[in-house]
């Protein structure tokens, strides 16, 4: 009723849309005040504050006199390490690029058709990794597996959805911790089929190594879920703003080590949410990294025969679905 005499009253002066626009910013005010969420393009913040002058400390000096948040990186468990099958002293060959593959523990057809396709050992400067979580009724198939193929980083935590942002969070401190040497690291999903050629020349063309960029698809509006019966759902407690950062949907995030080692440097000091991608492009708002759209990264299905002048694509979600799509891009 309210909205519509402020509509009436303006028409009749010729200022129809400034009225239109104040009434809709005080309704949305008193929305969010009703419901207890905050104002995310007036009211951000996130602890800590001062993340990216911590993490200029310790990339400048190796330390810092700030008091952590959180412990994650420094009490973690690694149950199968690639590093001592792959490097044959205490250091790595350098990389062109790193592919972290974030894959469920029992999804072993998945990666066999990786390995088998654009994760394959051909190019001795591109290594493909598969972070894998526990469940001990798959134990003795992954220490068969890691035996065979030694591309495993399996951690310690329970393999389960809510653990996902793990996936992303350790391997980028065992990468720095490792003193891996790679000009791009690439954090994606088992269930995507990469245009890999095409891929690394698009970093080559479109990442400098000194750069503050994270490139993929990017969510620029997006709020969380409230509805306690989504598997994305986001409690008050956890995130009171009612919307996203901006973000890279899915975590399929291509960057460079420098945005590695920032991301693992600012972990311990600020708060972890069980939205993965969504805490990517927390962490990337308060560090000031650049997060770039490409629509080459698709966020639906597309055939690998669509896919010649693309990067990847999801939803390949079995063994024959990839050896097809890898067949189909090929030709």
């Amino acid at each position: 009723m309210t909205l519509a005499i402020l509509i009436l009253f303006s028409s009749s002066r010729g200022k129809k849309w400034p009225w239109i626009i104040c009434t809709l910013l005080v309704l949305l005010v008193l929305r969010r005040w009703s419901t207890g969420e905050k104002i995310y393009f007036f009211q951000f913040t996130y602890p800590l504050h001062n993340l990216i002058d911590v993490v200029e400390e310790i990339a400048t000096t190796g330390q810092t006199t700030e008091n952590p948040l959180n412990n994650v990186t420094k009490h973690y468990v690694i149950k199968k390490d690639p590093f001592p099958k792959n490097c044959g002293s205490e250091l790595c060959e350098s990389f062109d690029i790193v592919f972290i593959v974030k894959s469920f523990v029992g999804n072993f057809g998945q990666r066999v058709a990786i390995r088998n396709t654009w994760g394959s050992k051909k190019n001795p400067r591109v290594k493909t990794l598969f972070v894998l979580g526990y469940l001990e009724s798959f134990q003795p198939f992954v220490d068969f597996e890691y035996e065979k193929y030694g591309d495993i980083l399996q951690f310690g935590f329970k393999d389960t959805y809510d653990s996902l942002v793990y996936k992303t969070i350790l391997p980028i401190d065992w990468l720095v911790k490792r003193n891996i040497k790679t000009k791009y690291v690439h954090f994606l999903d088992d269930d995507r089929l990469v245009n890999t050629r095409r891929l690394l020349q698009f970093a080559n063309d479109n990442i400098q190594t000194t750069e503050k960029k994270i490139i993929g698809y990017k969510v620029i509006i997006s709020r969380p879920y409230r509805d306690k019966s989504s598997k994305w759902f986001t409690s008050l407690q956890e995130y009171p703003f009612d919307f996203w950062p901006q973000y890279i949907i899915g975590g399929t995030i291509l960057t460079n080590m420098r945005v590695v080692k920032s991301f693992a440097y600012s972990i311990p000091f600020t708060r972890i949410i069980r939205m993965e991608d969504a805490f990517m492009g927390i962490l990337s708002k308060l560090l000031k990294i650049n997060v770039v759209h490409n629509c080459g990264f698709m966020p639906y299905y597309t055939s690998g025969s669509d896919l010649k002048d693309k990067l990847s694509s999801p939803d390949y979600k079995s063994y024959n679905s990839l050896i097809e799509g890898w067949k189909q891009l090929q030709n």
